[in-house]
C-alpha cells in the first residue's frame, strides 16, 4: 500500500537513473533523509511504483538521450526548489561487454551518450539552480573509470570522461558548487546479475576484493547522501571508491605467514 503523502520542504535532488539498483537505493535514502527527490529512469512501471510509495518523490520518465526529458526533469527540480537545486547524482549508465575488435562505432555513440553525454547535459541544464542553492554534484564513475578492464574498452572510456569533467568543473565551478566522483567496485545489482546467479563466478570476482563479498546498493547510496550533504562541505573534485578495497592494491597468492621468533630463556641473557 502507497504511504500517506504528504508535502515535502527539504532541499531538492536531481538523481538519474533513479528506478533501479544504485540510483533506486539512493533516491530511497535521500527521501529517508528530508530530500525532496527528482528522479529519472527508462522503467516507468518501477518508477511509478517508487514515487507512490513515499512522500516527496516526483518520477520524470524518459530517456536522457532526449534533451526534452533532460529540460522536464530539471524544470520540475527547479519548481519544487523554487529555483534551488540542492543536489544532483548522475547516475544514468548502460554497459557492453565486447573485444575491442568487435566494437562497433554505433556501441561507442551509444554509451557514450547515455553514460556521458547525458551528465554533461543534466548538469549544463542545473548549473543554475545548482548555484542558487550552492550544491553538490556527484557523478557515478567506476573502478572501470580509473583503469582498464579486458572487453570493456568502451565502458571504460565513458566512465574516465566522468572523471576527468567533474575534476574541471571542480576548478572552474568549485566556488559555488561542489563536484565529486564516486567510483563503485563489485556491486550486488542487475548489472551483476549473471555473477550473482553463478556460485563459482561470484566466489572467483569476490576473490579480488579484500572484504570477499560484492557490495550493496545500499552501500554506495550512503557515500552519496554523505557527498551531498553539508558534512562534505569542504570536499570537492575527489575521487572515492566504493569497493570495499579492489582498487587499493594487487589481490595476489597470500604469502606464508613468517615463523614466530623462539625465545631466549633468562639464563641465555648476555652469553
Amino acid at each position: 500500500m502507497a504511504k500517506s503523502k504528504t508535502r515535502s520542504t527539504g532541499p531538492v535532488a536531481i538523481v538519474t537513473g533513479g528506478t533501479h539498483g544504485i540510483g533506486r537505493a539512493s533516491v530511497e535514502l535521500l527521501s529517508e533523509s528530508g530530500w525532496q527527490v527528482v528522479f529519472q529512469g527508462r522503467s516507468e512501471r518501477a518508477g511509478l511504483e517508487l514515487e507512490a510509495s513515499r512522500a516527496g518523490l516526483s518520477y520524470v520518465p524518459g530517456d536522457l538521450t532526449e534533451e526534452k526529458i533532460i529540460q522536464r526533469l530539471v524544470a520540475r527540480a527547479e519548481e519544487l526548489g523554487e529555483g534551488r537545486i540542492a543536489g544532483l547524482v548522475n547516475n544514468a549508465g548502460v554497459g557492453v561487454r565486447k573485444r575491442f575488435e568487435d566494437c562497433e562505432a554505433s556501441d561507442w555513440d551509444k554509451l557514450f551518450a547515455i553514460n556521458a553525454r547525458s551528465a554533461f547535459l543534466v548538469t549544463r541544464a542545473a548549473l543554475k539552480g545548482l548555484r542558487a542553492a550552492r550544491g553538490s554534484v556527484v557523478f557515478i564513475s567506476s573502478v572501470a573509470g580509473r583503469g582498464g578492464e579486458d572487453g570493456l574498452s568502451v565502458y571504460c572510456a565513458t566512465k574516465a570522461a566522468l572523471i576527468g569533467l567533474a575534476k574541471a568543473l571542480a576548478i572552474e565551478l568549485g566556488e559555488e558548487v561542489r563536484f565529486n566522483v564516486l567510483c563503485p567496485g563489485q556491486i550486488a545489482t542487475r548489472m551483476m546479475a549473471r555473477v550473482v546467479e553463478a556460485p563459482d563466478l561470484l566466489a572467483a570476482v569476490s576473490s579480488r576484493i579484500p572484504m570477499r563479498r560484492l557490495g550493496e546498493a545500499g552501500e554506495v547510496a550512503s557515500a552519496i547522501s554523505f557527498l551531498l550533504s553539508p558534512a562534505s562541505s569542504f570536499i570537492n573534485g575527489v575521487v572515492f571508491a566504493v569497493d570495499g578495497g579492489e582498487t587499493a592494491g594487487i589481490m595476489g597468492v597470500a604469502a606464508p605467514s613468517p615463523q614466530p621468533r623462539k625465545r631466549r630463556s633468562k639464563a641465555s641473557v648476555g652469553n
